[in-house]
């Protein structure tokens, strides 16, 4: 292989390392952990400047409360690759997100967008103000 060639390839290679530098796509092996409606709706409005859609499918859930949504639980982030995290950071733009959380007089919590737009709410749990047990005898099988 001549300089020339070698030259080619180098420049090749470099071209496509900054190409994939503004790739803001999740990763296939990741793909995004979203829950809430709001949130989905927002990663799929985002498009890749390179590739277009930035995700085939979301990653598989199991039924929870939602205590936090995914944007705010930077925390779980964590041990994603920094790829992933890139893409999570671009999904929310700043003009609405992140959402703020509200905590009302009666316990409610609500987290609410930058444009007053309400995107999750957890109710407090019902106060028991009583409880009250009844004890019956038990009878066994030698006093029948």
């Amino acid at each position: 292989m001549n300089l020339r060639n070698r030259l080619r390839k180098l420049e090749k290679t470099k071209r496509q390392a900054a190409s994939e530098a503004d790739c803001i796509c999740f990763p296939p092996e990741e793909p995004p952990y979203l829950e809430l409606k709001a949130e989905i709706e927002a990663a799929k409005a985002v498009q890749c400047p390179l590739h277009g859609e930035r995700f085939k499918g979301m990653a598989p859930t199991v039924y929870r409360v939602i205590g936090l949504p995914a944007h705010l639980d930077r925390a779980r982030w964590s041990w994603c690759s920094p790829q992933y995290i890139k893409a999570m950071d671009a999904s929310f733009p700043p003009d609405r997100w992140p959402a703020k959380k509200i905590v009302e007089p009666d316990g409610t919590v609500r987290f609410v967008l930058k444009d007053d737009t309400e995107i999750h709410r957890l109710a407090p749990p019902p106060e028991i103000l009583e409880y009250e047990t009844t004890t019956t005898p038990v009878q066994g099988p030698a006093s029948r």
